[in-house]
């Protein structure tokens, strides 16, 4: 159980200009400035059935600003990811970051992974308010495995929610509303190792899957317990999931 600190990692913003169509190729990923890394981000509640903790073969690459690297994305991720009209968040953006991470399955699928990162750091560097999506390529909706609306509280006592994201796809919303809650990851660099980690906080959680995608959203914010907040933050998700 992780109790409900404020994550303590400052983002580094590196400017490179260049335009790649179609997937992540051996190519590709040429062109791409490599990073060391170590660990995997993935939903701590979900993961037994999208199992993308099992991730192998991964191969990190440096951030970059979110509006580059929205120019970069694979073809078959075009579709799937946008810009966040950061006006519609309950909390200034003063930094926004986005990472991709490549790896390959237990089955030797490749994956894409990109994360985007809107941050609210103090005067100090340090985030105080995020929202954080992460969307990842896969090959079945792990959703299909198991019954999760009948669920009504994750695995250490904190609400879970069975929202509509259209029609009848289900998004679901993890509220903490305890004391502590399920461990929440993310990416962060390290710029003096040029090094990409992961952070590991609390934050209330939105999971989803859509049109052969995965999407896991952590959110912190000032009142993100109000139902004003949640329903901000869910409807900043779903304008992303389905935007065209």
């Amino acid at each position: 159980m992780i109790g409900n600190s404020k994550p303590k990692s400052i983002f580094l913003l590196l400017m490179i200009t260049f335009i790649m169509t179609g997937c992540i190729s051996k190519e590709d990923r040429s062109i791409l400035e490599k990073a060391k890394g170590d660990g995997l981000t993935y939903s701590e509640y979900f993961k037994s059935v999208d199992e993308l903790d099992h991730r192998q073969n991964v191969i990190y690459y440096k951030p970059l600003p979110i509006d580059k690297m929205l120019a970069l994305v694979p073809e078959s991720m075009k579709k799937s990811v946008h810009l966040v009209n950061s006006k519609k968040l309950p909390f200034e953006v003063n930094e926004q970051t986005a990472y991709v991470v490549t790896s390959k399955d237990e089955q030797g699928n490749l994956q894409n992974q990109l994360q985007l990162t809107y941050l609210n750091n103090s005067e100090y560097g340090q985030p105080e308010e995020f929202l954080i999506i992460s969307v990842t390529e896969v090959d079945e909706n792990p959703l299909e495995k198991y019954d999760f609306s009948k669920e009504k509280t994750d695995t250490v006592g904190n609400e879970i929610k069975k929202e509509i994201l259209t029609d009848e796809i289900p998004i679901f919303h993890q509220v903490i509303n305890t004391n502590g809650g399920l461990a929440y990851r993310y990416y962060m660099y390290n710029e003096k190792e040029e090094r990409v980690g992961t952070m590991v906080t609390s934050a209330n959680e939105l999971y989803s899957y859509y049109n052969g995608h995965l999407y896991h959203v952590g959110y912190w914010v000032e009142n993100q317990n109000t139902k004003g907040v949640q329903e901000e933050i869910l409807q900043v998700t779903k304008e992303f999931i389905l935007s065209k």
